[in-house]
């Protein structure tokens, strides 16, 4: 891939990945040379991970123990010799040092998660009884207001009655006084 197509597939200038390039240029895997240079398909996660460590405000040395901690280093060497061949073998020791850290650190979250969550199941069920509990409170005292109700509802049905009764009684005392006084006139 050219600096160009790098550029496009990570939606920056140029300018901005050739700067990236050139100031972490040991982290940048590259074949050939001038104009015929190109870049292999790891160069885009360089760079990418160079544009993500600035939109966080990192600055060019935490980036770098970043890329020495994520990506092998870059050596120009015409032949392979014991010294690149050992370099090779340390760098994916390195390798396999950081993925198993990689690995102890999400497993170190993974349990954290996991307690989190058994404490949040824990409270779960304490509010579940507590809402039991309450909807219990609840439920004794509507059967108690509904009691209340039905006992005033009774008693006023009786005072409404005996009111009837008495209102009939006085009505026909009423009747027979008046009958009492046509019989005078």
């Amino acid at each position: 891939m050219t600096i160009a197509e790098i550029a496009k597939e990570l939606d920056i200038p140029e300018s901005t990945a050739r700067y990236y390039r050139d100031s972490f240029i040991d982290y940048v895997p590259s074949v050939g040379e001038g104009r015929k240079k190109r870049y292999r398909p790891e160069t885009v996660e360089v760079l990418r991970f160079i544009a993500e460590g600035f939109k966080r405000k990192l600055t060019a040395t935490e980036i770098e123990n970043g890329l020495s901690q994520m990506f092998p280093r870059n050596f120009d060497i015409e032949q392979p010799t014991a010294i690149t061949t050992a370099v090779a073998q340390q760098q994916s020791e390195n390798e396999i040092k950081q993925y198993a850290l990689q690995l102890q650190i999400a497993l170190e979250q993974m349990t954290k998660t996991m307690r989190v969550i058994a404490d949040q199941k824990e409270e779960i069920t304490e509010l579940r009884k507590h809402v039991a509990d309450i909807e219990k409170k609840q439920q004794e005292q509507q059967n108690y207001i509904d009691a209340k109700l039905e006992e005033r509802d009774r008693k006023l049905t009786e005072s409404l009655r005996t009111l009837q009764e008495v209102k009939k009684e006085l009505a026909a005392a009423t009747v027979q006084q008046k009958k009492w006084w046509k019989f005078w006139e």
